[in-house]
């Protein structure tokens, strides 16, 4: 039918009609379990953090500094997945064009 748009329906956990971009979704899910797994990542070195102050063995203190370390590169590795993400999610949208997805290596 040639001129005749359907309004597709948009509901909310309450029930409410919302529009497709309104404000109540910012992130996606992909985007979400990054960001808690970055959130579990800064728990865990502010605990080897804790344990680097209070101990003062060598050998430990260059163990959990290299620990840290391979925590500090998951984190990279995170973000670089999340900024990804977002793309995504720009362009499945429609606010960023396809070729932004390009060599982007998902």
């Amino acid at each position: 039918m040639a001129g005749s748009r359907t309004k597709l329906p948009v509901v909310d956990a309450r029930g409410e009609q919302n529009p497709s971009c309104g404000t109540k979704a910012y992130v996606s899910l992909e985007e979400s379990s990054i960001l808690a797994a970055i959130r579990s990542l800064r728990e865990r070195a502010q605990a080897l953090r804790a344990e680097l102050a209070a101990d003062a063995d060598p050998e430990a203190r260059r163990a959990l500094n290299a620990r840290l370390e391979a925590l500090r590169a998951e984190r990279r590795d995170l973000v670089t997945r999340r900024e990804k993400a977002y793309v995504r999610k720009m362009v499945m949208l429609g606010h960023l064009p396809p070729e932004a997805l390009e060599g982007d290596g998902s």
